[in-house]
């Protein structure tokens, strides 16, 4: 990725282009792409509108119980027995939907991965997680269809249009591994893709992926490019197959779904439904390797596990006994400096143990000088994970509990995570430009024992330009469009009954709203004292700050002890209806989980499975006076209001979404250098294979949105 930004500026966000799946892949009509929503032919259209309309009782609306619900599963049952969709992956118990292995028409995994694409056009793998990524360095879009992966160069710079067929696919092989691992998601076919990324990889930049089976495989893009010059060059036009290979093939023993690399450190992590993150450690030496005792000789890495008392566990998985004996002492010590050597390959398996659950994003934590120190873990019950892999000292991996005091047990439920480093923030003079309310009385303020010291700035919702917080479907009057599943929890209906935290309790106004709001002395002295520690050590080595996502909800934690992080809840909620779903969903689709970091532009792509995606700018005051050192602002949500009124966005989950810098050199040289104001494009695809497209990028004129 290019430099850090050094300056504030404005964010620009140009127009949205639209190009629909239909229409890339020659889809005639007569054929019914699975999730496709058109509007209803006599439904309104944006002329039957005014552009600030509202309904606000969104209660009053009625859904037809029976009739959705039957019409959705008629609608799902359809695409299973087609081989399309691996079925309603939402059972009766709602609290369980990332655990459930779903069962579906019994099958073998080559029939399974035939249906698939016997319709013509590429089927999507449902219940996933990002699964599109835009190469930084080359011209290259990528993204998972089952289990292979499109790789097309975008044909226009405007509109981001791709052809009809990619220029390549790829199809990487299960491990041997893999085979006697069962998918989560989809048993009768579970070699599909999870989750996929683009990260640099000491100088080149790889594809990582992660399968339902377990598989974790990565790929340099520099061997994709060649491949599809090799193929520009081919003149007598004979399809003699690829010759990409993966450089990295690895199987973590059940379903693989975090993905997170560390570009100085050259290592791997994967976290995996085993509640467990595998750490790759590569050689960098290139000493030959050398037989050790307990490594299995047909492993290209040697193994060693961590458990959840952050104990070394033997090859029949026991840990030392006595651990003080001096004998087991230099055991272990003798086991960490091998690792640090970096003269072999280790895969380091660490446990969550009985109080962890699925891992679905892990990020990587830096040292003062620059090296891989901790994986970052978030669980879904909301846990963020601190878990030393360097280190084999009965210390148990630090466990940071969720927020929310005030909700449903284990909801909502945690699906992303983000390391943040200092310079990733971009100067602000105000207290608007830092958290995008107007005044500290917007703001709620939070000083609580259990939780710390927090600014809840979920009222910034109204303060983002050209979004709506009412669904397409009910400002359209459409409401009837919806399915309705009684098993969802009550937080579906998105009132604001359930806040993360009770404030009835906190009185205001507090110190820190004081400090904000720049109240004379002595009270504002009084301010700075208490919420200014002296000697507030980091949490993070290097300083770093972390942000957990949940549903729908964006949190910022403080990167020191003592200090005060920031949320924003509701940030892509849209009020619908109670207990109100897609048809051909069935269940909760809210999770931000996609979540890309541009440090160039001081942003935090978020992206959602229900099809919408904020740009969050990060910020911190040039001036330290107050209550947070660190912030953020949501600058838009993407589709805007505008885009959903005029039908742009596909009411269906969001297959991926992905962010490069506009194409100009292919030379990764030049992606690592501060290069002023480059452009940068986001691409939004969706599960009915429609694409959205925009321009966003970074003046030095303002700090507010401007949408072009």
């Amino acid at each position: 990725m290019a430099g850090d930004a050094s300056s504030e500026g404005e964010l620009e966000v140009s127009k949205c282009q639209c190009e629909t799946g239909r229409k890339r892949h020659c889809i005639p009509k007569s054929i019914q792409i699975p999730f496709e929503s058109d509007p209803p032919v006599d439904g309104p259209t944006i002329d039957d509108y005014p552009p600030d309309v509202i309904f606000s009782n969104v209660a009053e609306f009625e859904v037809p119980v029976v009739d959705m619900l039957a019409e959705a599963q008629a609608q799902n049952a359809a695409l299973v027995a087609a081989g399309l969709a691996p079925g309603d992956p939402m059972p009766d118990e709602w609290d369980d939907e990332f655990d459930v292995e779903v069962e579906s028409v019994p099958s073998d995994d080559e029939d399974s991965a035939q249906t698939f694409y016997e319709m013509g056009y590429p089927q999507v793998a449902v219940w996933r997680l990002n699964l599109t990524a835009l190469s930084q360095v080359y011209n290259m879009y990528m993204v998972a269809y089952a289990d292979r992966i499109y790789v097309s160069r975008p044909r226009s710079c405007i509109n981001n249009a791709l052809p009809a067929e990619p220029d390549l696919i790829l199809q990487p092989a299960q491990s041997e591994a893999a085979k006697s691992v069962s998918g989560d998601i989809y048993g009768a076919f579970p070699h599909q893709v999870n989750h996929l990324i683009v990260a640099d990889f000491g100088h080149e930049e790889i594809l990582l992926l992660a399968y339902d089976d377990g598989d974790a495989i990565g790929y340099y893009t520099r061997h994709i490019e060649n491949e599809l010059k090799r193929r520009d060059n081919d003149t007598d036009g004979l399809d003699n197959g690829t010759t990409v290979k993966p450089f990295f093939h690895e199987n973590v023993g059940r379903s693989a779904w975090g993905l997170a690399v560390h570009k100085e450190s050259r290592i791997i992590a994967v976290s995996s439904n085993l509640h467990a993150v595998c750490v790759f450690v590569f050689a960098l030496t290139g000493k030959p390797y050398q037989h050790i005792p307990e490594a299995d000789t047909v492993e290209f890495f040697r193994n060693v596990t961590k458990d959840y008392k952050g104990r070394y566990l033997d090859k029949d998985r026991q840990p030392l006994r006595p651990h003080w004996a001096e004998e087991n002492l230099k055991r272990i010590a003798g086991l960490e400096r091998a690792i640090q050597r970096r003269d072999a390959n280790w895969r380091i398996h660490m446990e969550t143990g009985p109080v962890g659950t699925n891992i679905p994003n892990i990020a990587f934590s830096t040292d003062e000088e620059g090296e891989a120190d901790q994986v970052v873990a978030v669980d879904i019950h909301g846990a963020i994970w601190l878990m030393d892999f360097w280190k084999f000292n009965r210390k148990p991996p630090t466990k940071i509990d969720r927020l929310h005091q005030n909700q449903l047990p284990y909801r909502p439920r945690a699906w992303g995570v983000l390391v943040l480093p200092e310079s990733s923030f971009l100067p602000t003079k105000n207290y608007q430009d830092s958290v995008g309310l107007a005044k500290a009385e917007e703001a709620h303020y939070v000083d609580n024992p259990s939780i710390g010291r927090w600014v809840d700035i979920s009222q910034g919702v109204h303060h983002i330009p050209n979004n709506s917080v009412i669904h397409p479907w009910v400002r359209f009057g459409e409401t009837n469009r919806f399915g309705r599943n009684p098993n969802l929890p009550p937080r579906q209906a998105y009132h604001h009954k359930n806040p993360w935290f009770d404030f009835k309790k906190t009185k205001l106004p507090t110190p820190a709203c004081d400090m904000d709001e720049g109240v004379a002395s002595p009270r504002r002295k009084s301010a700075l004292s208490k919420y200014r520690p002296p000697s507030a050590q980091p949490i993070l080595y290097d300083g770093s700050s972390i942000m957990r996502t949940y549903e729908v909800d964006v949190e910022l934690r403080s990167h020191e002890d003592g200090g005060c992080g920031i949320i924003f809840e509701n940030v892509i909620a849209q009020d619908r209806p109670a207990q109100t779903t897609l048809p051909t969903v069935g269940g909760l689709f809210e999770r931000l989980a996609n979540l890309i970091h541009v440090p160039e532009l001081s942003l935090v792509v978020a992206g959602s499975l229900c099809g919408r995606v904020a740009l969050i700018t990060l910020t911190r005051p040039k001036e330290q006076k107050y209550s947070f050192k660190r912030a953020f602002k949501v600058e838009a949500i993407l589709p805007t209001k505008q885009d959903e009124n005029r039908r742009l966005r596909p009411i269906c989950p969001l297959l991926g979404v992905a962010v490069s810098p506009i194409p100009s050199s292919g030379n990764i040289e030049l992606a690592d250098r501060p290069s002023g104001r480059r452009r940068y494009r986001i691409m939004l695809h969706y599960y009915d294979l429609r694409i959205l497209s925009y321009e966003i990028s970074r003046s030095s004129a303002t700090d507010h949105l401007s949408i072009i």
